[in-house]
């Protein structure tokens, strides 16, 4: 963004603004839908080894 022309800022603003608005709160804050995966895997040992 820093790199943009203030106007092209501006305008990238207003509609993240925009955007946004239907998802807030009275309370004026923005929840949205979403999911994630939390994986995390173990390497097992070989056979005597230390690695």
């Amino acid at each position: 963004m820093e790199q943009a022309a203030e106007p092209t800022r501006a305008r990238a603003r207003r509609t993240l603004t925009d955007h946004l608005r239907v998802h807030e709160a009275a309370d004026g804050t923005v929840r949205l839908l979403s999911t994630s995966w939390l994986v995390t895997a173990d390497r097992p040992m070989p056979p005597g080894g230390d690695d």
